[in-house]
């Protein structure tokens, strides 16, 4: 590990578990990547031993080093001995890439962070990625609201996730960038041919694709042009497959597994569903609404209320509220001028949340830490 030239920006070292298919990890690289072009020297730790290439695309100048301190790797007896090595080679490594400020994401990555920098005088910036009720053991969760004091802001993409954590824990909302897409807007596609309801997610229970199952079901036989395509690859696949047949839906759903063209594959399609049981901030949701797709999602915590206005550009679903997610997916499944005015509306919400406002968000928080610690 080489150690970072100095930058005129200054130095950033983030610290994640590794970049694999996932919303934070995409985030992760698109902020190390841009505020790398914006002339910070910028580091980037990760917990894999770095034999399999990253997901993303990092660019040239960030620094990756892998610290290889996963507990399945290597047995048992290294799994007992990296559990607790890793706050020391991870602190070592801190140290070591001389950073002005630290980034970490994900909630173990953030306790664990916090706790490797104890003493070191450096502003950790710790960054909440999906919505802080759900998915945690009540351990986890009162380690989050005492360790996170020692933090220097704790960032949420989402005003409603705030107000789980303590008022004492210094706090800044900065939602997800939404990308212009490369494909603007979705393909033409004959009459003849099939049309297409996408998803797009791991396919684990907090993704709620057991709900789309079961209302795109009763759509079959009134809509046979349909098919529906989930995207994405987890723990639930088989038990995703095996409800999908048990509902007569083989030859209508397809489980494609993992993309990285999120854009390419949404203009091929003609509507979008969204059906979380939660989220923190829904990355795909934005993606779609940017190609212009027309889209459907439960009101779930948190995000989607933040970005939709049921009606003007795109449908709102109350939570798990399978009937109503099939009767909204049918209005838009039925009525071509109906996708089209709310996929025109939902098209506009680059506006709001571009790269350049979301990064230029993150170095001022950047500056205002760096500075504090000067002080």
């Amino acid at each position: 590990m080489s150690q970072p030239e100095r930058a005129s920006r200054g130095r950033l070292t983030f610290v994640i578990h590794q970049i694999s298919a996932g919303g934070a990890e995409r985030v992760l690289t698109l902020l190390a990547n841009e505020l790398c072009k914006k002339g910070w020297s910028v580091t980037l730790l990760t917990f894999d031993s770095g034999s399999e290439p990253v997901f993303f695309e990092l660019h040239s100048g960030v620094q990756h080093w892998p610290l290889s301190l996963m507990r399945e790797q290597g047995g048992w007896w290294k799994a007992i001995k990296v559990h607790f090595l890793r706050p020391w080679v991870l602190r070592r490594a801190i140290r070591k890439s001389r950073p002005d400020a630290v980034i970490a994401f994900l909630e173990r990555m953030n306790i664990l962070t916090l706790m490797a920098t104890i003493g070191l005088k450096i502003p950790v910036i710790v960054s909440e990625r999906n919505h802080p009720v759900f998915n945690t053991s009540k351990f986890l969760s009162l380690s989050r609201q005492a360790v996170y004091k020692m933090s220097a802001c704790l960032v949420l993409q989402t005003h409603d996730a705030g107000a789980f954590f303590s008022s004492s824990i210094p706090k800044s909302v900065i939602p997800n960038p939404i990308l212009v897409p490369e494909y603007p807007a979705p393909v033409l596609k004959s009459e003849a041919s099939s049309q297409t309801l996408v998803a797009m997610g791991r396919l684990c229970s907090q993704k709620g694709f057991d709900f789309l199952l079961n209302a795109f079901a009763p759509l079959g036989n009134k809509f046979p042009e349909w098919v529906l395509e989930i995207w994405g690859e987890g723990a639930q696949r088989g038990n995703l497959e095996n409800l999908r047949d048990e509902l007569g839906l083989r030859e209508r759903v397809r489980f494609p597994g993992l993309t990285k063209e999120h854009y390419k594959t949404m203009a091929e399609a003609d509507i979008f569903v969204l059906s979380s049981r939660y989220e923190g901030f829904p990355n795909v949701l934005g993606e779609a609404m940017a190609c212009g797709l027309p889209v459907v999602s439960f009101d779930c915590p948190s995000g989607p209320s933040e970005m939709i206005q049921d009606g003007v550009n795109g449908l709102l679903v109350p939570p798990e509220n399978i009937q109503e997610l099939s009767s909204s997916l049918e209005r838009l499944m039925a009525s071509v001028e109906l996708r089209n005015t709310l996929g025109e509306q939902a098209r506009k919400i680059t506006e709001s949340y571009s790269l350049d406002k979301i990064v230029q968000s993150w170095e001022e928080l950047i500056g205002e830490v760096v500075n504090e610690q000067k002080i």
